[in-house]
């Protein structure tokens, strides 16, 4: 299914798609005729997409967890690396739509990523406030490594201010994999707002308060992100000369099970481990504002 599925209210609209479990939309109602919170760029029609069961990337495709290697299918073109899990590139379907609340659900076999898992997605409106949350269950008989997050894309409406509390940023190689975390150079100061326009990165900030503040100045609208507590390093991929910009609320760090496979605690690699038949939930909250 293409056509989306839509829930909305007098103060906004969501738009879902069945095909990687995608919102398409999400626009606020006002008297001129809307403005977009989140927006599909380019052919992909994803305004914001579940990573589920990692996110970001897997160096080669290639992990080990308890002593067994595993080998993943190599997802995005020509990019060397596993990235951003399996759902964003599965077919979804329905538990429940009403109105104002989607609920779509994955089950995965075990193939494309090596452990059985069942995903339930919510995405609900609240007024204004869009409140997407995931849930992962593990299916496999084995207990399984696992990682959570979001890809929402944001526009650029002239000069955009992002702000959130982080800690510092991992500086990467030129396939987006951590080098090594250091303190966050002065364009990339997101603690005391920084210019989207000015980033230029593909970066993670580790660790992250779990607040998020966007604001659109030249358009008198701002939305304040925030997350459950175990999404705590965010992901800002901010490409120059392009008309969007991410914000990606995630729970590990990138590679991260090769990273925990090597010996780091979960506390510094952020890998969930989940035994048979667990289940783990996060959520991501978006809070409008206008003048």
């Amino acid at each position: 299914m293409n056509k989306p599925l839509l829930i909305s209210n007098e103060q906004a609209t969501v738009g879902v798609i069945l095909n990687g479990g995608c919102i398409t939309s999400y626009s606020l109602t006002t008297a001129d005729g809307g403005f977009d919170i989140l927006k599909s760029f380019g052919q992909r029609n994803k305004a914001s997409f579940p990573l589920v069961p990692y996110s970001n990337r897997i160096k080669d495709g290639r992990f080990a967890f308890e002593g067994t290697e595993h080998q993943l299918p190599l997802n995005f073109g020509d990019h060397p690396h596993s990235i951003h899990g399996i759902g964003w590139q599965q077919e979804w379907s329905v538990l429940n739509h009403d109105e104002d609340c989607i609920v779509l659900e994955l089950v995965h076999d075990g193939t494309l990523w090596p452990y059985p898992f069942k995903a339930t997605q919510t995405v609900q409106l609240n007024g204004p406030d869009l409140y997407n949350e995931i849930q992962l269950t593990n299916l496999a008989t084995t207990s399984m490594p696992a990682g959570l997050g979001m890809h929402p894309y944001f526009p650029r409406h002239g000069k955009t201010v992002l702000t959130a509390e982080v800690g510092k940023v991992w500086k990467t190689d030129k396939t987006c994999l951590p080098i090594e975390k250091i303190s966050c150079p002065q364009n990339w100061n997101l603690n005391t707002g920084a210019n989207v326009d000015e980033l230029h990165c593909d970066n993670q900030f580790d660790p992250w308060s779990g607040t998020a503040d966007i604001n659109w100045p030249n358009k008198k609208t701002s939305v304040t992100l925030t997350s459950s507590e175990d999404l705590n390093r965010l992901v800002v991929y901010a490409p120059k000369d392009e008309e969007f910009f991410c914000v990606e609320p995630t729970s590990h760090i990138t590679d991260a099970f090769n990273h925990a496979s090597q010996g780091k605690p979960p506390q510094e690699t952020g890998t969930r481990i989940l035994e048979p038949n667990e289940t783990w939930t996060v959520w991501m909250k978006l809070s409008p504002k206008q003048e």
